[in-house]
């Protein structure tokens, strides 16, 4: 089996990805080049951030896998952000259908949509959530929406924020993390893509309903390795 990863971020998720995958899918091993994948491999890539993964990189991941033809499927993991991650889905499905693109029909599609964003999920890790909340830093995080307790997927930004709900999000994961004395940046995400990181967060899709787009993720990575 090999597989074909197009993910939306040119930061975060090239690094974290690989991680988790080492994990959760430990019989696959990361080639550099798609056209190096034999059995067993997967291959990974940034689209670049949106609107380029679909205006751009979808169709040339398209034409490179029905070129070499021995890929079975074809990841596309995009943010949602105020969408939900059905509608997501059903955008990018219409996005397909409207530009005719053509899967080799050997190649499955699976549409991993983030909501919001990948640092969303990162939210979900409730033993980094600080029980110290007089951290002047994180105070008032805590005091818009505590994370531990509800679903990431849910926080809308403060009216008072000026960015997106996405960006607002990238924000409290930092002030969250930095009040553990954990550094995370876009570009150095460090201790997410940690073993000990990724087994809370499968513990938290596992005790609660919440981050469902994230078991999403997980589900795929399950019904591969079985």
């Amino acid at each position: 089996m090999n597989i074909y990863f197009l993910v939306e971020g040119e930061k975060t998720e090239p690094k974290v990805y690989p991680q988790w995958l080492s994990h959760l899918t430990p019989q696959l091993a990361r080639v550099k080049f798609s056209c190096d994948a034999r059995e067993n491999n997967y291959y990974l890539m940034s689209g670049m951030g949106s609107p380029r993964i679909l205006t751009d990189e979808l169709a040339n991941s398209v034409e490179d896998i029905n070129q070499l033809g021995n890929y079975n499927y074809l990841v596309l993991v995009i943010d949602a952000d105020d969408m939900t991650a059905e509608e997501k889905i059903a955008e990018v499905e219409q996005f397909i259908s409207d530009e005719k693109i053509v899967l080799n029909p050997k190649c499955e599609l699976r549409i991993i949509a983030q909501k919001y964003c990948m640092e969303t999920w990162f939210l979900g890790n409730r033993k980094v959530y600080p029980r110290n909340i007089d951290n002047v830093d994180f105070i008032n995080h805590a005091q818009h929406y505590d994370v531990s307790q509800n679903d990431p997927e849910f926080m809308i930004k403060p009216n008072a924020f000026a960015g997106s709900t996405s960006i607002y999000h990238e924000l409290y994961l930092r002030k969250m993390l930095a009040a553990k004395n954990i550094s995370y940046t876009k570009s150095n995400p460090k201790e997410v893509g940690e073993k000990y990181y990724l087994e809370e967060l499968n513990k938290r899709i596992n005790e609660t309903p919440h981050l469902s787009s994230l078991k999403n993720f997980f589900s795929f990575c399950e019904s591969i390795s079985i």
